[in-house]
């Protein structure tokens, strides 16, 4: 399976490695003397190969911290290193002047990595805690010391043609698991091959509100906007993060008038519509990137 190798969840690639026979290591972000691009618990997943994915310096002290890694996977240890101000590295010069303090382990790796993608099988979080003591463990439930990392964050994208065509693409070199719903057999096939998920779906199709979990958005991106309204009915009566609908001020005022006669469990006001940051989008890949746009932006500020 491919994946993104800039992930903020790197748990599946560990696990990936080490189904092949790999020894593993994972490097974490404990602590910041000065500024960081990346915040405290970014983390970086190493292979014996010198595989990697994550990023804890944006580029700055990567290869350092990979080649420390590989070092531990060879002598089985776990430290904490320093990079950049008072580091004993003297040639890993951080531009920002900080300091970085880096714990890296190999071990528990393989039994942590279990106890996450357990978690993330049911989409629950797995909070990662870090002890001097007790190295790093994965929990259920937070700490003031833990890390959170969701579980995949899923796209549940409704549509047909070159905007569903143009915003799945793009929305999976972003890093998001997609699962595209359609009545264009064409578009599902062009997905499906380039390994997304995707159903097939009618005007009778009706849709489970559980499926629809607080790790995920809901998208509708019709311009028949009457195939839409299952999706959106059942979206309102769901956990979903952000649910968003394509179309005019009009046809959203049309939506509204039309969701009206069924109760949900979440006022209208929740979707967005007209989807999409306003740059004054026109092509099915502009308005694409203005609908990701908006869906990152919502995520970061929550």
């Amino acid at each position: 399976m491919t994946r993104n190798l800039f992930d903020t969840n790197v748990f599946a690639h560990l696990a990936d490695w080490q189904a092949q026979g790999l020894k593993t290591a994972l490097a974490v972000l404990i602590g910041v003397d000065g500024s960081s691009p990346r915040p405290i618990g970014a983390q970086i997943g190493v292979a014996e190969d010198r595989r990697s994915v994550g990023m804890i310096s944006s580029g700055c002290a990567e290869e350092a911290i990979i080649a420390e890694a590989i070092k531990a996977i060879d002598t089985d240890t776990h430290h904490t290193i320093r990079y950049g101000k008072d580091s004993p590295y003297l040639d890993i010069v951080l531009p920002c002047g900080s300091g970085l303090d880096v714990f890296i382990s190999t071990r528990g790796i393989r039994e942590m990595t279990q106890a996450a993608l357990q978690l993330h099988e049911t989409r629950q979080i797995a909070y990662v805690r870090y002890d001097a003591m007790a190295d790093i463990c994965v929990e259920d439930a937070p700490t003031h010391k833990s890390i959170a990392y969701p579980p995949d964050y899923r796209l549940h994208v409704f549509g047909a043609g070159q905007q569903l065509l143009q915003f799945a693409q793009i929305a999976q070199l972003a890093g998001y698991k997609i699962i595209a719903h359609s009545p264009d057999a064409a578009a599902l096939e062009v997905l499906k091959s380039q390994g997304m998920e995707v159903a097939n779906m009618t005007h009778q199709s009706r849709f489970d509100p559980t499926a629809f979990d607080a790790h995920s958005a809901v998208l509708t991106l019709f311009h028949q906007h009457d195939l839409e309204l299952a999706a959106l009915q059942a979206a309102l009566n769901s956990k979903a993060s952000f649910i968003g609908a394509l179309g005019s001020r009009k046809t959203h005022a049309q939506r509204q008038a039309h969701l009206a006669q069924t109760p949900t469990k979440r006022p209208f006001s929740d979707i967005s519509g007209p989807i999409g940051l306003d740059i004054g989008a026109t092509d099915p890949a502009e308005i694409s990137i203005s609908i990701l746009a908006q869906l990152i932006e919502r995520r970061r500020k929550a």
